[in-house]
């Protein structure tokens, strides 16, 4: 009887090496230290990279319209000529006209000019519309190389982050099995020492599928109960002219998003946005999330309420993340990241 407790003492010694991380003597809270570090980092470059590319979008939409407008200006030219070509045909030596203002009459004297005798400024009329339209679709080319670059950048950037988040996702979970195989060590060491049957069972730890309820407390509570990561993306420029009215915290999807405080929460569903929600905190603020990837509680909730889970609904399909705007007395929103840099 007296080799139980060893033979105990050595199965306790093998669980803890089987939590551990792989590799020698892998530290987990180390790790997860250097994968957040590295994920911040990330992030970073990927905010800078989205930025890029909405710039660049843009740039590259305005030279669009630009050379559309070219475009329609060659139209007409053409078909003055054409016409004054027509006239000096069937009426030769009648001067072509055709109404309009002085600076209209003058364009088309230009015009007639180049049909009757080449005049050099009517031919710099359609020849310099040229070239503008040829240098306009050479930077379209242009922007458009650039743009596909940066797509890259962000794709890698992005799967970077993810995989950074993973990391951190897997040493949370070392973690919590060697400390419940710790628990569950110190357990059944106070069972044996209390004379306890050997049949008793040691606590099994807790299990099961998405969170749900109250599952963190706090004055202000992180709105992403998991691994995350953040910078401060607030007023970078977007896709269409906008600029980021948030915070982007990335993380894997299905992580549970809270209420991070009390107050009546409300679901909301958008193209842009996917499904979302708003919660009216009884702190007299407003708190907007959006790109989540499923609903959970509703209504009248308790702080650390689960209310949504991560995910790339709406514009953000292929970036799970949590979009979070704070509205201070539910008016417009202002920039939350040093709140959530205090409370995540």
């Amino acid at each position: 009887m007296r080799r139980a407790p060893v033979a105990f003492a050595a199965v306790v010694a093998l669980a803890l090496s089987l939590a551990s991380p792989a590799g020698a003597a892998g530290d987990p809270v180390k790790d997860r230290k250097a994968a957040q570090a590295r994920a911040d980092r990330t992030a970073e470059r990927l905010a800078e990279a989205e930025t890029a590319l909405a710039e660049a979008e843009d740039q590259a939409a305005a030279i669009e319209a630009r050379s559309a407008e070219t475009q329609q200006r060659l139209v007409g030219l053409r078909e003055r000529v054409r016409a004054l070509a027509v006239t000096q045909f069937v009426r030769p030596g009648e001067p072509a006209t055709f109404g309009g203002d002085a600076g209209q009459t003058a364009r088309n004297q230009a015009l007639a000019r180049f049909v009757n005798v080449g005049d050099n400024d009517a031919l710099q009329l359609l020849r310099g519309a040229q070239r503008e339209l040829e240098k306009q679709q050479a930077a379209l080319r242009r922007a458009a190389n650039a743009r596909a670059e940066l797509a890259f950048t962000v794709r890698r950037e992005r799967t970077d982050a993810m995989d950074e988040l993973d990391r951190i996702a897997k040493t949370e979970q070392a973690l919590a099995a060697r400390q419940s195989t710790v628990k569950a060590a110190a357990a059944q060491r106070a069972a044996m020492a209390a004379g306890a049957s050997r049949s008793a069972a040691a606590p099994a730890p807790s299990g099961g599928g998405g969170a749900t309820g109250v599952i963190a407390a706090g004055a202000w509570i992180c709105p992403v109960q998991g691994p995350r990561t953040f910078t401060n993306d607030w007023g970078q420029p977007r896709s269409g002219g906008r600029g980021h009215a948030g915070t982007d915290m990335l993380s894997p999807r299905g992580t549970p998003v809270v209420a991070s405080v009390s107050g009546t929460v409300r679901h909301h569903n958008s193209g842009l946005g996917g499904l979302s929600y708003y919660l009216t905190g009884d702190d007299g603020h407003t708190y907007f999330g959006t790109h989540l990837s499923g609903y959970a509680a509703s209504g009248r909730v308790q702080a650390g309420t689960v209310v949504g889970y991560v995910g790339d609904t709406g514009n953000a399909r292929g970036t799970p993340h949590l979009h979070f705007e704070i509205h201070p007395g539910g008016g417009s929103p202002s920039n939350p990241y040093p709140t959530l840099r205090a409370n995540c």
